[in-house]
């Protein structure tokens, strides 16, 4: 089979190759063998490529992939080929979508070993294109939703809106009848209106302190580069702010630290599993399905273009999400 692969840190474009003649996995016990339709581009993919995080390099290997040759790509979508002994509620010839972060990547090739329970099936009407966006960008968007507790009419700010996640997050939040405000580049503002957005900051010429004080119920923030608090002041006294996407360390402060963040009533929350991975694709597949919202997908590209997407993800060029097919 042919893989994206790459066997140490760096530019995506210098050290990701496209590689043919490698082994098709076979699946162990509780695992299935799926020939992958199609899968999506992450930040995840860009940071774990260039190692951009020491626990990246702790868990990878400190100098270089400890495996060589190592494959990325955090999610996918495609048919079931073979099951290992015990799977039970998935056959071949299921479609189905899953994410494969736990097995740090594999869905940038033409076939991937997943574990079943990792597994959701792919609703009739959802291409393997849209659902390759979902596994990682929507269900996070899901669950930052959840988290947010909205409810029709509630003013949303979405930070960061023009990227995978932030594109799920202005489609879901109006779905649920909320009024959306997209901070993002003016650049991509007419992008991100013909998603639902009522209104578009550019977030280069008005700041959040710039913003109308206690104006919203919710900050959903994909971009967080910056102190949460900064958006203390435009929440409601009972508003909640979520951190669904940025920096790393920020996440990991805001778990720690949240409740010291904001004023009264305010709650500074991040991503949790509280509730499964899987129930959050599923729930964003079945909304798929029933037309309530539509993939931002801004352009497809083939196995052999994969190095060259994730760098143009650095630039800061994507609106919403670049899928791959990879039967290209």
């Amino acid at each position: 089979m042919r893989a994206v692969v790459f066997h140490q840190y760096g530019a995506p474009q210098e050290v990701m190759k496209l590689a043919s003649g490698r082994d098709v996995p076979e699946p162990k016990r509780d695992e299935v063998l799926i020939k992958i339709e199609s899968s999506s581009i992450n930040a995840a993919d860009m940071h774990m490529v260039r190692a951009n995080y020491l626990i990246i390099r702790l868990v990878l290997g400190w100098f270089k992939p400890a495996q060589k040759n190592r494959t990325l790509g955090m999610d996918l979508a495609g048919t079931i080929q073979a099951t290992g002994k015990d799977v039970e509620g998935f056959q071949v010839g299921d479609a189905v979508v899953a994410d494969v972060r736990k097995s740090f990547g594999g869905a940038f090739g033409e076939y991937a070993v997943v574990r079943a329970s990792h597994l959701v099936k792919k609703p009739d009407g959802v291409s393997f294109g849209q659902a390759a966006t979902v596994p990682i960008s929507g269900q996070a968007a899901m669950m930052g939703v959840l988290l947010c507790e909205i409810k029709p009419g509630d003013r949303i700010l979405v930070n960061g809106a023009s990227g995978g996640v932030g594109s799920f997050g202005v489609k879901l939040a109006k779905a649920l009848g909320a009024h959306v405000t997209a901070m993002c580049s003016a650049e991509k503002a007419d992008v991100v209106k013909s998603w639902g957005a009522d209104e578009v900051v550019d977030y280069k010429t008005t700041s959040a302190q710039e913003l109308q004080a206690n104006s919203y119920d919710a900050v959903f923030d994909t971009a967080c580069f910056e102190s949460p608090s900064r958006f203390e002041g435009v929440l409601k006294d009972n508003g909640r702010y979520v951190l669904v996407g940025g920096s790393f360390y920020r996440m990991l402060r805001l778990k720690a630290f949240g409740r010291w963040y904001g004023r009264g009533a305010q709650q500074f929350k991040t991503l949790t599993q509280e509730v499964e991975v899987t129930a959050n694709i599923e729930r964003v597949l079945e909304m798929i399905a029933r037309g309530q919202i539509e993939p931002a997908i801004q352009r497809s590209v083939s196995l052999a273009e994969v190095p060259s997407a994730i760098e143009s993800l650095e630039r800061r060029t994507v609106v919403g999400k670049i899928v791959v097919n990879n039967q290209k």
